[in-house]
């Protein structure tokens, strides 16, 4: 009698065991069946982009991201943002205008800075005065009275700016500036004045 106990006892255990585990795995397999393969989603978000209508490619991200295992947000849900919005030009100029009207693409960002209005697209310019900040970043002072701060910092190799010098500044990548300093390799550099 006793041998048939201990075998009852045993059978609970394994039977208990066997649940739960299978209820762990269960658990720990649930996100893989939600997760959606990465490339489809790829290949739906550059379906969405092909709309031109920046309104419905929202619309397509949104519903999509779903499927990536994001959460999309309800429209017109939180604050409004006034006047945010691009508005078309008047007739005669054809172009946008208004808030990050500069991103919309169209043939004019293949022309200059220059040439678009906003500038040149590089200077050249004489050293007044020159501070060491940290070491490796320096702010440099031009004629004009233009303040120059390196963003990164520069090696023990690198020739430090010197007053009367002539230094060129260029525009770079999104939105930022290099400075060249006697030839030297191009620093990365915000306007602080």
């Amino acid at each position: 009698m006793s041998i048939m106990v201990n075998r009852m006892k045993h059978l609970r255990c394994a039977t208990a065991l066997l649940a739960s585990t299978g209820a762990a795995a269960a658990c720990l397999s649930a996100p893989a069946f939600a997760q959606v393969d990465p490339a489809t989603t790829l290949n739906i978000m550059r379906e969405c982009a092909k709309i031109d209508d920046p309104t419905a490619r929202l619309a397509c991200y949104d519903n999509n991201i779903r499927l990536g295992g994001g959460s999309p947000r309800v429209p017109g849900a939180g604050e409004r943002v006034q006047g945010g919005g691009a508005v078309l030009g008047a007739a005669g100029n054809g172009g946008t205008q208004g808030f990050g009207a500069e991103s919309v693409k169209n043939a004019e960002r293949f022309k200059s800075s220059e040439d678009r209005g906003q500038g040149p697209d590089e200077i050249r310019a004489k050293i007044l005065e020159v501070r060491e900040r940290e070491p490796g970043i320096y702010l440099v002072t031009l004629e004009g009275g233009a303040q120059w701060q390196f963003s990164d910092s520069v090696g023990r190799n690198f020739r430090a700016p010197r007053k009367g010098a002539l230094v060129e500044i260029q525009r770079a990548s999104l939105g930022s500036f290099l400075m060249v300093v006697d030839g030297q390799a191009g620093v990365r550099v915000r306007r602080v004045k």
